[in-house]
């Protein structure tokens, strides 16, 4: 966390202090926080924060495009299809307002939701100082967050949280006919267009990493390179092409060897330009008051969508 000034401690302490309850909303108020139907906009030093380290963390976020809409606005994405009639259709709309044009471009709507995540913590961490109690909030919301977020954009499974337009979900999935693992990895990279290829890039998951780990290519080159780094971990090359390990990455098993293929920036994220906004739950599910925990539910207008033209898809997915 970057060094803060008076002002930015002053607002941090003020945040903490009502988020517990220790103020009530006239006092946080003036002392600068917006308050809204109980909920707080959290500070902008305090979102950018918690958005930088889901940045770090959610790959989703680094390759991708992000744009930032002011309230809940639909925002189109274009595909390159020409002389094609697509019409488009969005879950979340009940009617397809947007035309095809001349030049045959088709859209597709991001249309944010009111994207949640809770964290907990015991009663007992709430006596500490203002300054540490808020870099405890900020520290279980931001991990809490980036687990539901990323879970969301890469798989978007969960019931609750359902996302036709995840990885998982929209992802072209790609069947090999060859049976030896070296024919399938490659014949799997070549499948997209050059235009994908030349910006494409692997994101896989442990089991995938097992499974191309031992692999030679016929002239005794590695499928698999471990590339050397300054800065930790391990950087990977698969067939000449950058790798991203992430445990996000889920099959239709546990087990399962995944991998993803293609140009991710064609993944877009919409989210509110106005910050993240949070809630103090003393009663819920669970019931928090009876086990001396406290729940912090952080609000955010936000969709994620994997979008390109069927003409021409952008990332492919496999499973071992």
């Amino acid at each position: 966390m970057k060094t803060l000034n008076k002002q930015q401690k002053e607002i941090r302490s003020a945040f903490a202090n009502f988020v517990v309850g220790k103020i009530s909303e006239a006092e946080a108020r003036s002392l600068g926080l917006n308050i809204n139907d109980g909920k707080a906009l959290i500070p902008k030093n305090i979102a950018e924060e918690i958005i930088g380290y889901v940045e770090q963390e959610n790959i989703l976020r680094k390759y991708g495009k992000v744009v930032k809409v002011t309230g809940n606005l639909n925002y189109p994405v274009l595909t390159g299809d020409s002389n094609i009639k697509v019409d488009v259709h969005s879950k979340e709309r009940d009617t397809n307002a947007i035309e095809v044009n001349e030049i045959g471009l088709t859209a597709e709507l991001l249309s944010p939701v009111e994207f949640d995540s809770m964290s907990i913590i015991k009663k007992k961490f709430l006596k500490l100082s203002p300054v540490s109690v808020s870099d405890l909030i900020v520290e279980v919301m931001k991990k809490a967050y980036l687990e539901k977020e990323i879970d969301y954009m890469f798989n978007g499974t969960n019931e609750e949280a359902l996302n036709t337009g995840s990885l998982f979900n929209k992802a072209k999935v790609f069947t090999s006919a060859a049976t030896e693992p070296v024919a399938i990895i490659k014949e799997m990279k070549n499948t997209p267009s050059s235009k994908v290829m030349n910006r494409s890039r692997w994101v896989i998951n442990k089991a995938a990493l097992k499974y191309v780990e031992d692999l030679i290519l016929p002239n005794g080159e590695p499928v698999l390179k471990t590339i050397e780094t300054t800065e930790g971990g391990a950087k990977y090359l698969i067939l000449g092409y950058p790798a991203d390990l992430s445990d996000v990455v889920k099959g239709s098993t546990d087990t399962g060897s995944v991998f993803y293929f293609g140009d991710f920036s064609s993944f877009v994220i919409q989210e509110n330009s106005t910050g993240l906004e949070v809630e103090t739950k003393y009663e819920m599910a669970g019931d928090y008051i009876l086990q001396n925990e406290v729940g912090f539910k952080l609000y955010n207008l936000l969709d994620g969508k994997l979008v390109y033209s069927e003409k021409e898809p952008t990332v492919f997915r496999m499973e071992v």
